[in-house]
Order: structure tokens, then sequence, then C-alpha cells
């Protein structure tokens, strides 16, 4: 049986290491390989986009920290949960929701809800083709 707790502080700590071989192994034992990462503005596919996509929000907030924020919620191949995040470009944490899908224990699929993302001046994504 999975350990959703810890597939959870495996996924939030993913985003603080800041260096990129080093993330690219954890992202490796954490997500799967056609990983589809859903934020307000866009979609991230894959293992090595997702690290880039990282590396461009590290730079973008002076690095990455979260915690959760509450009682992680659970079932079938779902989990849900409030996460915080401080940051030095506002007074306030950023505080946003995951819900993850599963595949065996890896993460194939986050989506993330971020009120107020939009005045985050977040880089974007490049624009899709096809």
């Amino acid at each position: 049986m999975r350990n959703v707790e810890e597939i959870v502080k495996s996924h939030l700590s993913v985003w603080a290491v800041s260096d990129p071989d080093e993330r690219a192994a954890q992202i490796g034992r954490v997500y799967t390989q056609d990983v589809a990462i859903v934020e307000p503005d866009g979609v991230v596919h894959g293992r090595a986009a997702l690290n880039e996509r990282i590396g461009l929000l590290q730079q973008h907030f002076s690095g990455l920290q979260f915690s959760i924020n509450g009682p992680i919620h659970h079932h079938h191949d779902f989990a849900m949960y409030e996460w915080r995040q401080p940051t030095a470009i506002q007074s306030d944490d950023i505080v946003g929701w995951d819900v993850l899908h599963f595949q065996d224990d890896l993460i194939d699929q986050a989506v993330m809800f971020i009120p107020g993302f939009d005045v985050l001046n977040v880089p974007g994504h490049p624009a899709e083709t096809g």
C-alpha cells in the first residue's frame, strides 16, 4: 500500500532542490516519465520539462520551499491538500492546493490551484504547438 504522506512530502521537497542534476534524480524517484503538471498558466509534460520549470520558478521566487498546511485527503489514486510557500516577492505566504494522481507509487499528474496567481508575475510556459 502506498504511503501517500511520504509521496506528497517527496513531491514538495523536489521543488526545493537547487542543483538540477540532484533535482533530476529526485524527479525520477517521484514522478512517472510522462508526468503532467497542470499549472494555472500551462502544462508541463515529462520529467525533463519539469526539471527546467522548477529551475525557472526557483529563479523567479529566489528559491522554493513548500509546507503542507492541514490534512492530506486521499482515496483511490488521488490526493488533495493545501500548501504554503513563503516568498521574497510579497509579504504574505503564497497558498495553494494540489490534486495529485498516482500510478503505483509515482505521481503521473499534479493539478495546482493557486489563488492570486496572476499577480505573482510567474514566467510563462512556452507556447504549445499542435
